[in-house]
C-alpha cells in the first residue's frame, strides 16, 4: 500500500500571510495539532499547536510566517505506507504533510488513518494485543490545584500534549485530563503561561481540564483503545485499575505499534 491510499486530501491549510489568530481558530474548532503552510500550492512549512500557544493573544497582527517551522519529514504519495508509519513512530510525528516530487501539496498523512485501518483489518478478532504490553507505566500527571503556568512548562519539558489529572500526589484516582486543545479552547496563550507571576498566574488546572476523563481498564485489549480514540477523537487514554487509580497511559502511537506487530505476527 502507498501513502496516497489513506492520506487526507481535504486537510485544512494555511497561507504564510494568514494571521496566527486564524490558525488558532482552526486548531481550536477542529481539534488539530498541526497545519501545513502553503505558498503557491507548495509546502513551505507547518504551524504546530504548541507554536500557536506561544504567542500572546494580544498580538493579533502576528502572521503565520512569523511562527511557522520546517516539517521534520514530508512524504511522497507513492511512498510505502508501512515504512511511512515506522518513520512517524520513530520521530513521534502524528501528522505529516504529503507532497509530490515537485513539492506540490497533496494532503496530510494522519496517524488516525492507520488506526482506522487497524479497526477494519482486525475487526473479526477484535484484538491487537494486551494493553499492558504497550502502555507506558512511568506516567507524568498533574493535579487540579497545579497552575496552568506549571502545566505549560511541563508540556514544553516533556513535549507531551496532554496529561491525566489525579486527585493528588498521594491519591492517584483519575479525575480529568488536560491537553493543549483544552488550553486553546479556554483562550490561554503566552501571556498567561510564561511565568507564575503573570496576570493569571493563579489559574488552576481544575478550571481548564476536561472532567470526567475517558479511561480504560488495565485488562483491556489495544483494539478497544483504538475504538475509543477514533470514536471520541482523543489522543490518549489513562489506564486505571479497578479502583480508578492511574497505572499507565496509552496513546495513538502505542496503538499503531501494536498494529504493526499484529500484522507481522499474522503474516
Amino acid at each position: 500500500m502507498r501513502v496516497k491510499s489513506i492520506l487526507n486530501s481535504r486537510y485544512p491549510t494555511l497561507d504564510k500571510e494568514d494571521l496566527l489568530t486564524h490558525a488558532r481558530s482552526l486548531m481550536r474548532d477542529l481539534g488539530l495539532r498541526m497545519l501545513p503552510v502553503l505558498d503557491g500550492g507548495r509546502v513551505v512549512g507547518i504551524v504546530t499547536r504548541e507554536s500557536a500557544l506561544v504567542i500572546t493573544s494580544t498580538k493579533s497582527n502576528v502572521l503565520v510566517r512569523d511562527v511557522m517551522e520546517s516539517p521534520r519529514v514530508v512524504f511522497g504519495p507513492e511512498e510505502d505506507l508501512w515504512t511511512a508509519l515506522r518513520v512517524m513512530l520513530e520521530l513521534d510525528e502524528w501528522y505529516v504533510p504529503v507532497a509530490s516530487p515537485n513539492n506540490k501539496y497533496e494532503g496530510v498523512l494522519e496517524i488516525e488513518g492507520f488506526m482506522k485501518c487497524a479497526l477494519v483489518e482486525f475487526s473479526e478478532s477484535r484484538s491487537l494485543g494486551p494493553l499492558g504490553d504497550y502502555m507506558s507505566t512511568n506516567v507524568e500527571y498533574v493535579t487540579p490545584e497545579d497552575t496552568v503556568a506549571k502545566l505549560w512548562r511541563k508540556m514544553l519539558r516533556t513535549r507531551y500534549a496532554g496529561f491525566p489529572v489525579v486527585r493528588g500526589d498521594k491519591d492517584l484516582r483519575v479525575v480529568g485530563i488536560i491537553t493543549q486543545h483544552d488550553l486553546l479552547k479556554k483562550g490561554y496563550t503566552r501571556i498567561e503561561l510564561e511565568s507564575e507571576s503573570g496576570p493569571r498566574s493563579s489559574t488552576k488546572i481544575r478550571e481548564a481540564m476536561t472532567s470526567p476523563a475517558i479511561t480504560i481498564a488495565e485488562d483491556a485489549d489495544v483494539y478497544l483503545a483504538a475504538e475509543i480514540m477514533v470514536r471520541k477523537n482523543i489522543g490518549r487514554l489513562p489506564v486505571v485499575d479497578a479502583r480508578g487509580y492511574l497505572i499507565g497511559i496509552v496513546d495513538r502511537s502505542d496503538v499503531c505499534r501494536a498494529y504493526l506487530k499484529s500484522r507481522r505476527v499474522r503474516a
